[in-house]
């Protein structure tokens, strides 16, 4: 068995405390957001996203992933405002893992004539056996509040959803 001097010793002792450190200052970083009070589940099959826990002057708010929500491919979304705030300046989605961070993904939507706001979404994949999504919707009003609440879906088995 080799015995170490003190040098390595030191230079041992250094590198742990400093990889584990960094992962703690990585962790402080990206710990998980606060939700938004305005919150709702949507459904993996048809895509449909609803606020179950909201004001009244969201509670109609919606968005749809054509053909459900599907990992690694590009989803027709569509997102479908109260009249209450149809005449939004502007409206992002922003997609961000709970769990586990894989990054931050916002989409600015454009406006259509049926006042509905689309783009595309990606999902990406996670490897991990379940992966929680929060569907953040960040929208600036007619009068320039700021405005948002979310949707919430669970990735059960990455593998099976592709």
């Amino acid at each position: 068995m080799k015995i170490f001097n003190k040098a390595e010793l030191i230079f041992y002792a250094c590198a742990f405390v400093s990889i584990f450190g960094i992962a703690a200052i990585v962790k402080a970083v990206h710990s998980e957001d606060p939700l938004p009070d305005d919150l709702g589940p949507c459904d993996l099959d048809t895509g449909l996203c609803t606020l179950v826990e909201s004001k009244a002057r969201f509670s109609e708010a919606t968005i749809q992933f054509a053909d459900g929500i599907r990992l690694n491919r590009r989803i027709d979304t569509v997102l479908t405002l109260p009249k209450a705030v149809q005449n939004a300046q502007s409206v992002n989605l922003v997609l961000e893992g709970r769990e586990m961070y894989l990054g931050v993904y916002e989409y600015p939507l454009r406006k259509t004539e049926d006042n509905t706001w689309r783009n595309q979404v990606v999902v990406p994949l996670c490897t991990d056996e379940r992966m929680q999504w929060t569907l953040k919707v960040e929208m600036v009003d007619a009068m320039g509040r700021q405005q948002e609440w979310a949707y919430l879906f669970n990735i059960e088995n990455p593998n099976e959803a592709i």
